[in-house]
């Protein structure tokens, strides 16, 4: 039983991952020609879905998706509106976007629990690894420029994965992205700028490493959840004695599912 709310079963994680890779293959190609009223449709069907699919998890796994939410939410911002390191087919941040990275968020850590995958955390992790260091080396060369913000972010993500405390969580929030990305370019619901403004550096469509952001926005979310817990239980006045804080409990990890 998972403290806080229902406990994680392989079944609920089947079909929480199941269930994205079904509303995902359904739902861009109808953003493919949809009016920006049409797509807010769209939005109202993700984000109905990812309340439903909060709801039935245990409240840490909540808070830390949340989080991840509101921060993937200021990135797609910047990223895309600001930046223009790529663009939505309607030149806009489709409101289904956001609930859409908690909705992947939330699959990638239910997947990584599952205990199949965590019985070959190694053989997933060494293959994983394989795999996006061969695709990056396809972007160096494949293209008519190569790709050298894949290569960037296939660094990042190698280091994520010798040096992070979750690299099955990392190897799988990798290869969902890598399979997402394709998805989402191949059917034109956004497309990379083939060379991002301002650092003058070479992109594929997508980058080939891209997959690393999820695990830089994982360790972060998981910094920023674990001092927002600091935060709610620093001592008060009452808590103290003689001008002494009383020592806190040690806080653990959050969402830690993998």
């Amino acid at each position: 039983m998972t403290e806080g709310g229902p406990p994680l079963t392989t079944r609920g994680s089947l079909a929480i991952v199941g269930a994205f890779a079904s509303f995902v293959a359904l739902a861009l190609p109808l953003d493919r020609a949809t009016t920006p009223e049409q797509q807010l449709l769209l939005s109202f069907a993700a984000w109905t879905f990812l309340a439903i699919a909060l709801a039935l998890q245990p409240a840490a796994i909540r808070a830390q998706v949340l989080a991840l939410v509101a921060l993937a939410t200021v990135l797609e911002c910047v990223g895309s509106l600001l930046w223009g390191a790529y663009a939505y087919r309607l030149g806009n941040l489709p409101l289904y976007v956001p609930a859409g990275h908690g909705l992947f968020y939330l699959s990638a850590l239910r997947a990584a629990s599952l205990p199949f995958l965590a019985r070959h955390s190694r053989v997933v992790v060494v293959t994983v690894t394989m795999g996006a260091t061969a695709w990056m080396l396809r972007g160096l060369v494949a293209g008519p420029l190569p790709d050298l913000l894949g290569f960037v972010t296939w660094a990042i993500f190698v280091r994520f994965i010798v040096r992070g405390r979750y690299p099955l969580l990392y190897a799988v929030s990798f290869a969902m992205t890598t399979a997402l990305e394709l998805y989402g370019t191949a059917l034109g619901i956004w497309r990379w700028a083939p060379v991002l403004p301002g650092l003058m550096l070479p992109a594929g469509n997508p980058p080939t490493g891209i997959g690393a952001g999820y695990a830089a926005m994982d360790a972060l979310t998981r910094r920023l959840v674990a001092r927002a817990r600091a935060a709610r239980r620093a001592p008060t006045t009452a808590d103290t004695a003689d001008g002494v804080a009383r020592p806190l409990a040690s806080l653990q990890d959050s969402a830690a599912v993998d």
